[in-house]
């Protein structure tokens, strides 16, 4: 209990203050999810790892209800105060959206004034859902196996296969030889300089020799 309290008395930290609104953290994150058991466990899992503000929602346009965890309660939150990020001290370096776009309300996405870093899971099973939200944040090793040890999950390197087969390459093995053809250049310094012949060793062109003709002399027939 002791760890859980101390985890969430960080995020007043991140509330309104009388002081104006400065960047936070890049690891920062505004987590907005839809009022749900299952879902805020997971996001108050969240908190417990990274400095992180909670909203929850409820609800759509005209009946839309949003909520700010302040640590101890959960505050009433207007769309306006929201969208303006005029609630917080500090600006997180990111927002992430839980809900697919049939349960997301639209005014949840207005946060572009205060933060471009925007992402959307729309999971809201579990496993999915901790998937989703690891690869937006900068899960450690240490953070997988505790949320796979929270909620009973299996975990799998979804990059084993890849990492094996990069094991196995040899470049100078049989799958790893050059199938395409020499370079071109190679011919000047290999081949055709073995096939020339020196031009010293060269025999001398043939050229017609003109033979001049000589004085016919005549000789009386016996």
């Amino acid at each position: 209990m002791k760890r859980f309290l101390l985890s969430l008395f960080v995020l007043p930290a991140l509330l309104l203050s009388a002081r104006p609104a400065a960047a936070a953290p890049s690891d920062a994150v505004l987590l907005v999810a839809p009022s749900r058991y299952t879902v805020m466990q997971v996001a108050f899992d969240v908190a417990r790892r990274y400095p992180t503000v909670l909203v929850s929602y409820q609800g759509a346009a005209a009946t839309l209800a949003l909520h700010v965890w302040d640590g101890t309660t959960w505050l009433p939150l207007t769309v306006s105060d929201y969208q303006s990020g005029s609630f917080l001290a500090t600006y997180p370096g990111r927002v992430i959206l839980v809900g697919g776009d049939d349960i997301l309300p639209v005014e949840t996405r207005k946060v572009s004034a205060w933060c471009d870093s925007v992402a959307q899971v729309p999971a809201l099973e579990t496993s999915a859902l901790v998937n989703g939200i690891g690869t937006i944040l900068p899960f450690t090793p240490a953070d997988w196996r505790w949320f796979a040890g929270r909620y009973n999950l299996s975990l799998k390197n979804v990059a084993a296969d890849a990492q094996a087969a990069a094991g196995r390459e040899n470049w100078y093995g049989e799958k790893g030889k050059v199938s395409d053809p020499e370079p071109g250049f190679f011919k000047y310094f290999t081949r055709a300089r073995r096939q020339r012949i020196p031009a010293a060793k060269t025999a001398p062109a043939l050229v017609p020799v003109e033979v001049e003709r000589g004085e016919v002399v005549e000789v009386p027939a016996p």
